[in-house]
């Protein structure tokens, strides 16, 4: 994996795991002050997903990348929805969701080539 694309996948990451805490917090202030954080984080993984798919060579994950940011884009409007007085109910988990697709993202992401002088696996 070129470090662009890296970059790309852990700043999806990044986004996908600050969703999920935010949402498993329950004394994180996420909507006060005009912070709407749930639709900061859904916008910024819709848009990383959306910019990451033409730099992937691998037709499953640029499938993938595209599925997350359909996801994305479509729990975001709900969130905007409820965020002007619509139903507040969401179709998707906001904590099981960004799990998942976080661990369809993590091992793929520590791939990097090694030309590049970068890591290729993680031991502990």
């Amino acid at each position: 994996m070129k470090p662009i694309l890296k970059w790309q996948y852990d700043q999806i990451i990044k986004e996908l795991l600050l969703l999920q805490e935010h949402q498993t917090d329950p004394t994180c202030p996420c909507e006060t002050d005009g912070e709407m954080c749930v639709r900061k984080h859904l916008f910024t993984i819709e848009a990383y997903a959306e910019e990451t798919i033409p730099m992937e060579d691998d037709e499953s994950f640029r499938q993938k990348l595209e599925q997350l940011a359909k996801e994305a884009k479509q729990l975001r409007t709900e969130e905007e929805s409820s965020l002007r007085g619509g139903s507040p109910e969401r179709s998707t988990d906001l904590i099981e969701w960004p799990r998942k697709w976080r661990k369809e993202f993590e091992p793929y992401s520590l791939n990097v080539d090694e030309k590049d002088n970068s890591i290729t696996e993680c031991k502990l």
